[in-house]
């Protein structure tokens, strides 16, 4: 009598379908998961690493030294006044470099004698070291908010100037006459076609400050301040506390993410031609 078999397996009909579902599963996040598999790889080498001794922990700290410490700090307390005093400044000169730049580059962008005559000043300071300008700013403004405030906002606000300078030059002329010929007003091209048309410049030159913002928030209280992120990594890097430092930096690298991608949302939302011209 012939012996039968019997393979318990996954049925055949759905087979396809998770092989369906899998794939719909990656286009839909593949750019979430492959930062997840990139992120996974980096942390866990650099855990290795430590770990095993390759790496002196006095150098440089273990992924997990650095995610105990920062429950630590946020479950006593000790971290919110260096966020609340990074912050006080990170948003005041964040949001003195967007209204200031775009207004101003759009400006420049639309007006040739404005562009003329502000342009060189405008790349020669964006040319020079703005940590440089922070002993003339203590001297005017004292040791205190107002010259953190000053200096973080000449780190950030000439990227926008010159990014919606650019936007604005680069939209199209013939948009522009074909509204004039309708006797559209100056006001009315400007916010018909001009910012719209602008806007993914913009929301770069923003992007691109929010970075600025951050690496001079750090720069200015590492030399003008008694609290904050910055004063924190500097007193960390004088006690060789290598741990203490990268929970500044994880703190600010997390901001930095975030506010980029809020930036992004906010984009998909106010410019979303420019998504649907990707996707296409």
């Amino acid at each position: 009598m012939a012996e039968t078999t019997t393979h318990i397996g996954v049925p055949g009909g759905a087979q396809p379908f998770i092989g369906r579902f899998l794939r719909e599963a990656w286009k839909r996040h593949q750019t979430l998961i492959t930062r997840l598999v990139a992120i996974g790889l980096v942390l866990g080498t650099w855990e290795w690493a430590v770990s095993s001794g390759a790496i002196n922990p006095l150098f440089l700290s273990s992924p997990s030294s650095v995610l105990v410490r920062l429950a630590e700090v946020f479950a006593n307390g000790t971290i919110w006044p260096h966020i609340l005093a990074s912050g006080e400044v990170a948003l005041w000169a964040f949001a003195l470099s967007v209204g200031v730049g775009v207004p101003l580059g759009m400006l420049m962008g639309r007006v040739r004698l404005a562009r003329d005559t502000l342009e060189p000043f405008i790349i020669a300071k964006y040319s020079s070291p703005t940590v440089a300008f922070l002993p003339i700013l203590i001297i005017w403004l004292g040791i205190g908010v107002m010259s953190k405030v000053a200096l973080v906002f000449l780190g950030g606000v000439f990227v926008i100037i010159i990014n919606t300078e650019a936007g604005v030059s680069n939209v199209d002329r013939k948009l522009v006459e074909t509204a004039r010929s309708f006797m559209a007003s100056e006001f009315q091209i400007l916010r018909k076609i001009v910012l719209p048309g602008s806007l993914p410049f913009i929301i770069a030159g923003i992007r691109l400050a929010v970075g600025r913002i951050l690496i001079y928030v750090v720069i200015a209280e590492m030399f003008a301040s008694t609290a904050g992120l910055g004063y924190l990594i500097f007193q960390a890097g004088a006690m060789y506390d290598t741990t203490m430092i990268f929970v500044g930096v994880t703190i600010l690298a997390a901001t930095g993410i975030v506010m980029n991608s809020l930036l992004r949302v906010l984009e998909q939302k106010i410019a979303p031609w420019r998504y649907s011209q990707r996707e296409d």
